[in-house]
């Protein structure tokens, strides 16, 4: 009795510090003619055996049941696939750590370097963690339901993996099958049918960029608010916003005014409560209704303070058609109502940790406009600043040249450096993209 109960002591304690998942990724390995070999604690990994991912550029191994703690990597170069060309001169070497409720992923860039990024275990609204399908069996279930004939067959082979009570799925994987289905209706309800089995419901809203009609990214934002009003985009939960019935209510009250400078007056007065915050959404609904620019100008600077989703703001400039106007709300987005003299010192780049966090996330995605919109989010964070280098890593995940150069024009006011700004015209093939970017500087002198 008593060596059965030191077993199940034992297998108690043992059960915690074997969840943790290490993923080895080897970034370029299908594009290049290097191969690396990857010794953990003494094991060896070959990237010429890892698995492939959708990413056509990427291959991975995916290592269960790692224990937390201090663990041994050395990455070397292979010569024939797993032969190690220099034993004594490896790569990279060094100790990384598993911490208690996360995984981690080891990125082996094509030209050798190595990134860290930890990827927190995920808990969805019940509090219960779950682990997303692996890569390798995702990618089964993709080409199984790929290979389904028509649309209904398809949709009832995703309606039945998320019904399957051993998948679980992150929000990319859950857009890659709902790109699947090309009748936004029947995406739509999939979606919602997934949302229970979501990983990292935090990021869940993304799905919406999958819904050409406003209707159905309305009608999926308020299924997410309705199972868990703290799962919304962006939104600060010590400014939460005014509810519907408030904000129709006040949208009315608007309305109802005959004169412009009444309806001006409203507006003004509910910007002025501190109790009140609103959404990103609510004020595009709002600002409109004031029809002369300069005016909208004044409320939108206003309503910064009030904003319950920061991050977000920055799109009213989409309100202004006047040039100035929306530059000088870009101005005010960034910098405040006045530039400070020196306010391009003293300024401190994003640590490694974080920015490895943000790449990867940017690099995750499925869609370019995603990414397109992380990184666009992470340059109008007034709280961030990068180097010239964190920038051309951020920029060379957008294959869109103009998405490319509105990006980088946005990076000028984030550097910690902008006197090496000049470094990133090495991304751009037209020379019109590069007079574009001297433009920029001209026009903004520092």
């Amino acid at each position: 009795m008593k060596n059965l109960a030191s077993i199940l002591v034992a297998i108690l304690m043992y059960v915690p510090l074997t969840a943790q998942v290490v993923t080895l990724r080897f970034e370029g390995a299908n594009t290049t003619q290097r191969n690396y070999i990857a010794d953990v604690d003494g094991k060896k990994y070959y990237s010429s055996n890892a698995d492939e991912t959708n990413n056509a550029a990427a291959k991975q191994i995916v290592i269960s049941n790692i224990s937390l703690g201090s663990h041994k990597l050395t990455i070397y170069e292979a010569a024939d696939n797993t032969t190690i060309v220099n034993q004594s001169d490896p790569l990279y070497a060094n100790t990384f750590q598993l911490r208690s409720g996360y995984d981690m992923v080891i990125a082996v860039r094509k030209n050798g370097q190595v990134a860290f990024s930890e990827k927190k275990m995920n808990q969805n609204t019940t509090g219960t963690t779950y682990a997303a399908m692996a890569d390798t069996e995702f990618d089964k279930v993709v080409k199984s339901i790929n290979a389904k004939w028509s649309q209904t067959s398809k949709y009832d082979a995703i309606k039945a993996a998320f019904a399957n009570k051993s998948y679980y799925f992150t929000t990319e994987q859950v857009g890659q099958l709902l790109m699947l289905i090309t009748s936004e209706t029947r995406r739509l309800e999939l979606a919602k049918l997934s949302y229970p089995k979501v990983t990292d419901q935090n990021n869940f809203a993304d799905v919406s960029d999958l819904f050409k009609t406003q209707s159905n990214k309305d009608n999926l934002n308020k299924f997410i608010q309705s199972k868990n009003p703290d799962v919304v985009a962006g939104i600060d939960n010590s400014k939460l916003p005014i509810s519907n019935q408030q904000f129709n209510q006040l949208q009315r009250k608007i309305k109802n005014q005959y004169e412009q400078s009444g309806k001006y007056a409203v507006l003004r007065d509910a910007l002025n409560v501190s109790t009140n915050y609103f959404t990103t959404a609510q004020l595009k609904q709002l600002l409109p209704l004031i029809t002369t620019e300069s005016d909208r100008l004044t409320l939108a600077k206003q309503s910064y303070a009030r904003v319950s989703d920061v991050n977000n703001f920055s799109s009213l400039s989409t309100l202004f058609t006047v040039q100035a106007n929306k530059d000088e709300f870009n101005n005010y987005v960034r910098y405040g109502e006045s530039t400070a003299s020196g306010q391009y010192t003293n300024r401190t780049a994003m640590s490694d940790g974080d920015f490895s966090k943000l790449h990867l996330k940017s690099r995750l995605h499925f869609r370019q406009s995603s990414t397109v919109s992380d990184i666009k989010v992470a340059l109008t964070n007034t709280n961030n600043y990068f180097t010239v280098e964190q920038v051309k890593s951020l920029l060379s995940l957008v294959s869109s040249e103009s998405d490319r150069l509105a990006l980088a024009k946005l990076a000028y006011f984030r550097l910690v450096d902008p006197a090496s700004f000049t470094q990133l015209y090495d991304l751009f093939t037209s020379q019109a993209s590069i007079n574009d970017l001297n433009n920029h500087i001209k026009s903004n002198p520092i």
